[in-house]
Order: structure tokens, then sequence, then C-alpha cells
């Protein structure tokens, strides 16, 4: 496994022409972007940003910029897409366990969720 690159403020809005290193600064201070360093702008040189804070930083601007979300609306857009990654995750993990599962027991608990939802996965 190679090492990780994490980037400076100055890298991550060269990456993103379109957003100012105030937006980020404001989406540090919201929480929206959790880079390593203190969170206060004026700690600003020491934050280095890991690729999912700069996931995040594509996403809030695709957000604000290409689909017109709000600053007040964002949170809950945030807090939503969150619970959906997340609760991706937690499908992950059941879906790993089900697949070492022996096969007769997979069946079994794959008809008692087609009992519960019939539409299927």
């Amino acid at each position: 496994m190679g090492t990780l690159t994490l980037l400076t403020l100055e890298a991550v809005c060269a990456r993103f022409p379109d957003v100012g290193e105030q937006d980020i600064h404001w989406w540090v201070t919201q929480g929206w972007v959790r880079p390593d360093g203190p969170p206060a702008p004026e700690h600003a040189a020491d934050w280095r940003f890991h690729p999912v804070d700069v996931a995040r930083v594509a996403l809030i601007r695709d957000l604000r910029h290409d689909m017109g979300v709000a600053d007040d609306t964002l949170p809950l857009v945030l807090s939503l897409i969150d619970q959906v990654y997340s609760l991706r995750a937690a499908l992950r993990g059941v879906a790993g366990v089900l697949d070492r599962l022996p096969p007769e027991v997979r069946q079994t608990v794959l008809a008692a969720t087609e009992e519960v939802d019939p539409s299927g996965p």
C-alpha cells in the first residue's frame, strides 16, 4: 500500500478553480469539511486534506455550483448524503456476512428478506 498524499489548502483550491479559499474556510468552520489541523481559518496554512476531504469539497462544489443548493440547505443535504453512505457501508457489511454463511442458511435469509420486501433486492 502506498503513502497517502495529503493536500494543502492551496493545492485543493488549485484543483477547483471556482472554489475560493474563503469558501473552504467557511465549509471547515461549518464542519462540512474536516482537514487535519485546527479548524480556525487562521490555521489554514496548517490544514492538510485527505482524499475524502477533497472528495467532500468536490461534492459541496457540485451541490452549490451545479445543482444550485443554497448554503442554508447544504447541512440537510450533506446529512442525508452521509446517511446514505453509512447505510451503504452497513449493507456491504451485511452482504459480507451473508457471503460467508453456508449456502442453505444464506438461502433461508434471502427468502425471509423477500417475504419482508417482495420487490426483491
